[in-house]
């Protein structure tokens, strides 16, 4: 059967109607990778507008890190008069927290099914318990 996902209209979360299709280790590692991927390009448009005056007051060779340094990287940008457009740097911070969102679903449902699958399995070996002694059947307590 074919995995099928439904984004809420927010994007806040997703609805798998066959999870048990969806590798979700593999899911989890590709947004790992998306968001190195924005994180990268957040440091470097950021690193790339600021003015070297700027750039010198983070002591750093190459780009910062966006969310380590956020404040003093925004408020730079405003002193520049905003050489690239807040909404842009804005997307790319939202792309980077709707991964990790994502990411976090995937972990609750990953422990969520682990947890039914152990419930389940207790369960299932409790009530099979049973000892054939002689011509009957007795539960083990």
């Amino acid at each position: 059967m074919l995995p099928l996902a439904h984004a809420s209209s927010d994007k806040k979360g997703i609805a798998l109607t066959n999870p048990g299709t969806v590798n979700l280790d593999a899911y989890k590692e590709k947004l790992e990778q998306a968001i190195k991927s924005y994180e990268r390009r957040l440091n470097l448009v950021i690193w790339r507008a600021l003015s070297q005056e700027e750039r010198d007051n983070f002591k750093e060779d190459g780009p910062v890190q966006y969310i380590q340094h956020k404040e003093a990287l925004l408020k730079a940008l405003e002193n520049l008069g905003w050489p690239i457009p807040y909404e842009d740097v804005k997307l790319l911070e939202d792309e980077i927290l709707t991964a990790l969102t994502y990411i976090q679903q995937a972990s609750d449902f990953q422990e969520a099914v682990k947890k039914e699958t152990e419930k389940s399995s207790e369960s299932h070996i409790s009530s099979n318990k049973k000892v054939i002694h002689g011509k009957g059947i007795f539960p083990l307590r």
